[in-house]
């Protein structure tokens, strides 16, 4: 069978190219632009990446699996709908074609679905668990973002946002997991839902297809979990508590992390960063004693886990300022990856750098809540040309805005007393780090 795969560039879908490819099919895809690290992924998977979609490239096709950045009106969807050609969602195609034999553990909620996921996985693996995954980023180390194997257990990143142009519902709801994680829920794909009880109302979806022997792990200090759980659950409940310790697994913090469960005490690796990362950590090892695995070999395997890229990465070090990479696009994922850093690097002067590029940016439905986050940073820039980000923002005297990634290096010649430059963005930040090196 020969498929073709609209908007392969993505981590998700090239990831489907990869398990399709693994499963015997001839694959090939398209898209706008395709940027590494998914370029050299694929093209050592041999999946050949054409740019643009032209209708010549999917006449020969036996299925179109289409990505959620297709929408109607593109050429290539008008001509498969006008042709009758078979096609379908990405997600969709990972359940027919491989999740319904697996036994789905899937990592959802608004922060930490990609950082949660790759340490579960690292954590099987180190414990000869080999399972099946689809991570939806590159974990650092020996380590693939996606695989397949003859695990009976198979996990995966599941998004809330909307599956294709197609169908509006949650990926998540594809996958019929039998234990799923809910790190938080917030508002955010503004582009996709009007206001947080749509959002609230997509997980209790996904929940009511969670088998009566199944499991959720739940952050159980977010309101809005809370709020999701009182429309109703069928499975077994473990929680997560960094606050309280009144949970099945609690975080705490005396000199160093510890995890408390069962009434005892396990020091946590301090290779970590950041207490959402530790919230994480706590999490997926939730997600692993429910497989069976001891708390002391999760920790052990946690112990030479190296992180992913793009979530708070060290990607180097200009002058004596050491320089991470974060995804953080959302007010919240910025507060606490800037305080990851404040209280790593304690006395550090630090420089926050964010590039805004999601949708809900766009829109605005972030404003309020942008500046106070950023405030915790001893300075920052932002990069934008969004007018609505410019009154914003206005004369505050720790942020400014820019609009060039030049004036990034006009700033650092100008302003160079900082410790540690912190860069945040959903977007390619290759330009970025050009213009912080001299």
């Amino acid at each position: 069978m020969k498929i073709h795969i609209l908007g392969i560039s993505g981590t998700f879908m090239s990831g489907i190219a990869i398990l399709a490819k693994k499963k015997g099919y001839e694959v090939t895809g398209s898209d706008t632009s395709c940027y590494d690290p998914i370029k050299s992924i694929l093209e050592k998977e041999n999946i050949s990446v054409i740019k643009g979609h032209k209708i010549k490239d999917i006449k020969d096709k036996d299925l179109i699996i289409i990505g959620n950045v297709m929408s109607r009106g593109n050429t290539v969807v008008e001509y498969i709908l006008k042709n009758n050609m078979d096609y379908v969602s990405g997600p969709q195609w990972l359940h027919d074609n491989i999740l319904k034999y697996k036994k789905v553990i899937a990592v959802s909620g608004t922060h930490g679905k990609t950082t949660t996921t790759a340490m579960i996985v690292h954590i099987m693996k180190k414990n000869k668990m080999n399972p099946s995954y689809l991570i939806g980023g590159s974990p650092k180390g020996n380590f693939k973002s996606v695989a397949l194997t003859s695990s009976k257990y198979f996990v995966i990143e599941a998004d809330e946002y909307d599956t294709a142009f197609f169908d509006k519902r949650s990926k998540f709801i594809h996958y019929n997991p039998f234990l799923t994680v809910i790190n938080n829920i917030e508002y955010d794909h503004a582009d996709i839902f009007e206001n947080i009880g749509e959002i609230i109302k997509s997980f209790s979806h996904m929940i009511r297809l969670i088998p009566s022997d199944g499991t959720i792990i739940v952050n159980k200090n977010d309101l809005n979990i809370k709020k999701l759980l009182k429309r109703g659950y069928w499975s077994k409940l473990k929680t997560v508590d960094s606050v309280k310790s009144s949970g099945d697994f609690n975080l705490l913090k005396k000199k160093q992390y510890m995890l408390k469960y069962n009434n005892k005490n396990f020091l946590l690796p301090q290779n970590i960063i950041g207490k959402h990362n530790y919230i994480n950590a706590v999490t997926a090892i939730g997600v692993c004693k429910e497989l069976k695995l001891p708390i002391n070999s999760q920790i052990k395997a946690l112990s030479n886990f190296r992180g992913v890229y793009k979530r708070t990465d060290l990607v180097g070090e200009v002058d004596g300022i050491k320089v991470f990479d974060d995804f953080a696009h959302h007010p919240t994922a910025i507060k606490s990856s800037i305080n990851s850093i404040k209280e790593t690097f304690i006395g550090k002067r630090l420089l926050t750098v964010f590039v805004p590029g999601s949708n809900s940016m766009r829109l605005g439905v972030h404003d309020a809540q942008l500046v106070p986050s950023l405030n915790k940073s001893d300075r920052a820039l932002v990069l934008t040309k969004f007018k609505s980000l410019k009154r914003l923002i206005g004369n505050n005297i720790k942020i400014n805005v820019i609009e060039t990634e030049a004036q990034i290096r006009e700033y650092l010649d100008k302003e160079n007393n900082f410790d540690i430059i912190l860069v945040l963005s959903n977007r390619n930040t290759e330009n970025i780090f050009r213009y912080i090196k001299r």
